[in-house]
């Protein structure tokens, strides 16, 4: 029994030894760090206060002595232009009417070809659609009828012309020649007293018609039968001149008679009437159509319009030329209103506006909604505004900050209004034309703290 009891003595006599140490370490390491905490208690009770920044100017207002540039401060002076007014209304996005082109045939018919989609843009002079139209087949065969016409009365015309001066001037030949030998016996007889001299006058006289029809034939070719051609003539240009202007009109091919190429006669190719978009398409491939129906709707996007719709109570400050800004989305556009409609909407007591707003690169689309803004020009007031950064709130009261004319910055205690867009009236406490903090007042003001607790410590 005394093995066991003399192997565990050593053991006993150790941990006394251990614990001794771990107690000396944990005091030394708590007298150093009392150590340091006296020393640091010492070294801010010797230190001497900062001179606060904020100082008592002569009128009795703290003054804080700042570089403004470089804290970002932004001096602004006190202004008696009213804030501008700003309300906002819905608008819808629409193409510029002058603008604008639909493409409609004149005749019905049926769509062969159509080479166009929905928001391609297509120059003036581009093949849109190929239709086909019994109405134009019709067309041609009347002009067809009309140009036969036509070259038959110019024929009928040199025919009769030629035949009436050769029979005209040989007849009135043959009885000038007939007059004239009479005109010789008679004055034969005379001379031998076998006649009476009347016979003489009368045969003069006959002789003198016959002379002046044949000048008058020879020199005027004119009769009714050449009268009757030329007015056959005449009519049958007429008649192919309408012909074709209408079909011109319905954009149907007039080749010439030399063109060497044979058309149908029953199609029709229309063309865009100008550069843009196509933002309309009405039809496909075999549709048919009426005349008059429009296929196609080309429209120039580079200018758009808003149309807004304006409340009667606003409408005083709403004239043609004043600018607002379109918000489609994400997207603000600027514009000037071009149009004020003088009709008033009965039933919901608004009027049409209309805003002309660009379009570079076919960003907007048409038929968009938008929110429209208007601004209302800032009047000339008694009362001073400023922006609402440069009014902070010190020991519960609205203050400025006043620079002075030595660069320094003095908190003015101020009575404000109601603050609207952007700008605060001030009752009391300034006068126009006066320099405050704007932007950046805050720093002032954090300043201005920092000394006052400073002073109270």
């Amino acid at each position: 029994m005394q093995a066991p009891e003399e192997t565990e003595s050593p053991q006993r006599r150790q941990e006394p030894a251990k614990n001794a140490r771990g107690w000396l370490f944990t005091a030394i390491i708590i007298g150093i760090a009392g150590i340091i905490c006296a020393a640091m208690w010492f070294g801010l009770s010797k230190r001497a206060p900062s001179e606060p920044a904020a100082k008592e100017n002569e009128t009795g207002s703290e003054a804080i002595d700042i570089n403004a540039a470089a804290a970002g401060v932004r001096v602004v002076a006190v202004s008696t232009l009213a804030p501008a007014a700003t309300f906002t209304v819905a608008g819808t996005v629409e193409p510029n009417q002058q603008q604008l082109q639909q493409v409609t045939p004149l005749v019905s018919g049926r769509v062969q070809n159509v080479y166009v989609a929905l928001g391609d843009y297509v120059k003036a002079g581009t093949l849109l659609l190929r239709i086909d139209s019994p109405q134009v087949a019709e067309q041609h065969g009347k002009l067809h009828e009309a140009e036969t016409r036509l070259r038959l009365a110019k024929i009928n015309l040199d025919r009769v012309q030629q035949a009436a001066n050769r029979v005209s001037v040989l007849k009135a030949k043959a009885t000038l020649d007939e007059a004239e030998a009479s005109l010789k016996r008679t004055k034969l007889l005379v001379s031998e007293g076998l006649t009476a001299r009347k016979d003489l006058v009368a045969t003069q006289s006959e002789y003198d018609r016959a002379k002046a029809d044949y000048n008058f034939q020879k020199e005027i070719s004119l009769n009714r039968e050449v009268t009757e051609a030329k007015a056959e003539l005449q009519t049958a240009q007429t008649e192919t001149e309408h012909i074709r202007d209408g079909l011109k009109a319905m954009d149907a091919h007039l080749g010439g008679e030399n063109d060497g190429v044979e058309h149908e006669i029953s199609k029709i190719e229309l063309r865009s009437p100008m550069s843009g978009t196509v933002i309309e398409r009405f039809v496909n491939p075999g549709a048919g159509f009426e005349q008059g129906k429009p296929l196609l709707t080309i429209a120039n996007t580079a200018i758009l319009w808003v149309i807004a719709n304006v409340p009667e109570s606003q409408m005083a400050t709403i004239h043609v030329g004043s600018s607002a800004t379109v918000k489609l989305g994400r997207k603000e556009v600027s514009g000037r209103v071009s149009y004020v409609d003088p009709r008033l909407n009965e039933d919901t007591r608004t009027s049409r506006v209309r805003i002309e707003i660009s379009n570079p690169g076919n960003r907007i689309q048409v038929g968009s909604f938008a929110q429209v803004e208007f601004t209302t020009p800032a009047a000339e007031q008694s009362t001073a505004f400023v922006p609402e950064a440069s009014v902070q709130t010190v020991e519960g009261k609205p203050v400025v900050f006043v620079k002075d004319g030595s660069g320094r910055f003095l908190v003015r205690k101020v009575q404000i209004g109601t603050a609207s867009a952007g700008m605060v009236p001030i009752l009391s406490g300034l006068r126009a034309g006066e320099h405050i903090a704007a932007d950046g007042s805050f720093v002032l003001k954090s300043k201005l703290l920092r000394e006052q607790f400073g002073d109270e410590d």
